[in-house]
């Protein structure tokens, strides 16, 4: 078996170690550049491509014999699903190695809206001591709070039991989860979506990009929010209606905001988000943490073993 794989994902390359002493497997690292590789000998050979999103779909095309897709991303809706349907390729992606940093980077950002952070940032920025009549008396306490979680998948579940640890209440929305593992309650039914937003003190989205889920935070969903309520989006820009969201916070219709990513990245200069009151940005870091590329090699090496042994693969998606 051979195994190719993109160099240079995320700033850094998974070793070469990560195949030694396996019998049967050659690692071939090659750029993403298509040119780099359009004149590649022997692409029938290739029969697992290890690579980051934005590459796959040039690379399936020149390597036609791949048998299993081991994404180094957590979302794929970059990914021609269709292609992978008409070859039948396993697809693995890489959800459990991003998922409890990005459920601290979530928590994290609950406690910077609910303790008015950012207003003290900008107060030590200006070496400034306010005194009591010069804050805002709008802090929020997030014990006993309700936290509404869009998407009940492997970050969701990180995010609700860092929550409970804090005293929240946790609901959750995701029409493909039955198992309530570290929420109170899930709701299936597209029709519930409303409850969970009017329900919840914060509102979290760490839902896949899907025709159901485009835009699924739009004008009508920030509105049955509450008004004291807040948003947090650690999973795609295309999930929120940007306007909408501008709009929402603007008018007071919701309290505040914090986002980690943005329909167009890099989010441009002229873009009304970095100027919308309340509304706090990450320029989509939320996955970033010192121990990533550690699990990331470590999920590749045991997948790996697992795809020779013919054993069941880690972080497997259901794209059929």
């Amino acid at each position: 078996m051979k195994i190719k794989m993109v160099k240079g994902v995320y700033a850094y390359d998974i070793p070469p170690s990560i195949t030694h002493g396996i019998e049967g497997v050659e690692l071939i690292r090659i750029s993403e550049d298509p040119d780099s590789y359009k004149d590649f000998a022997g692409p029938e050979a290739v029969t697992v491509l290890i690579a980051r999103q934005g590459a796959v779909n040039d690379m399936l095309q020149k390597f036609t014999n791949i048998k299993w897709l081991q994404l180094l991303n957590s979302g794929y809706e970059r990914v021609d699903l269709k292609l992978l349907r008409e070859r039948n390729i396993i697809f693995t992606n890489a959800r459990s190695v991003y998922s409890k940093t990005i459920a601290e980077d979530v928590l994290a950002k609950i406690l910077i809206l609910s303790r008015n952070y950012e207003i003290h940032f900008r107060n030590q920025q200006k070496c400034f001591w306010p005194d009591d009549s010069q804050l805002p008396n709008s802090n929020v306490d997030i014990y006993g709070r309700v936290l509404g979680i869009l998407g009940a998948g492997s970050i969701g579940r990180e995010v609700a039991i860092r929550a409970k640890a804090f005293g929240m209440h946790v609901i959750g929305y995701d029409p493909y989860v039955t198992s309530s593992s570290g929420f109170d309650r899930i709701f299936n039914k597209p029709c519930k979506l409303a409850e969970v937003l009017k329900e919840s003190d914060f509102v979290v989205a760490s839902l896949p990009v899907t025709e159901e889920t485009r835009n699924i935070m739009n004008k009508e969903s920030f509105s049955q929010m509450k008004r004291s309520a807040f948003f947090i989006n650690v999973s795609r820009g295309d999930i929120v209606d940007e306007t909408a969201l501008v709009e929402a916070l603007e008018n007071n219709i919701i309290r505040g905001a914090f986002i980690d990513v943005c329909k167009e990245e890099p989010l441009p200069a002229g873009s009304p988000l970095w100027k919308t009151k309340n509304l706090l940005i990450t320029p989509h870091r939320a996955a970033y943490g010192d121990k990533m590329k550690q699990r990331m090699c470590a999920l590749i090496e045991t997948n790996i073993h697992r795809y020779l042994a013919g054993e069941p693969l880690l972080d497997v998606v259901n794209y059929t």
